[in-house]
């Protein structure tokens, strides 16, 4: 279990349960709740347009939303910082580097 790499995850995890509750409470109108449940994946919505996908996004339901974008960024945020970890534990002289043969 990499500690950084659950470091890496925690600020996004409490981003997202903090659109999402904003949301829940019924805070403010209907465009700032769209804003809100945009906010936690608007990068990953950029990334779709730019390639040309945004008709797809047409018929997602913002749950499926949220399972499409936000699982695969959990596992790049951890496997990143669980490289580091990995990358600082050898530097350190605590993680032997595996032999090429």
């Amino acid at each position: 279990m990499s500690r950084l790499g659950l470091l890496l995850c925690a600020p996004y995890a409490l981003f997202i349960l903090a659109c999402v509750g904003i949301v829940s409470l019924g805070a403010g109108d209907d465009a700032s709740q769209l804003i809100f449940l945009q906010l936690p994946i608007a990068a990953q919505l950029v990334v779709v347009q730019a390639l040309g996908l945004g008709r797809a996004l047409e018929f997602l339901s913002w749950p499926d939303a949220y399972g499409l974008f936000v699982t695969p960024a959990f596992v790049l945020l951890y496997a990143a910082g669980a490289l580091c970890e990995r990358g600082l534990a050898r530097r350190r002289g605590l993680v032997p580097a595996r032999s090429g043969g």
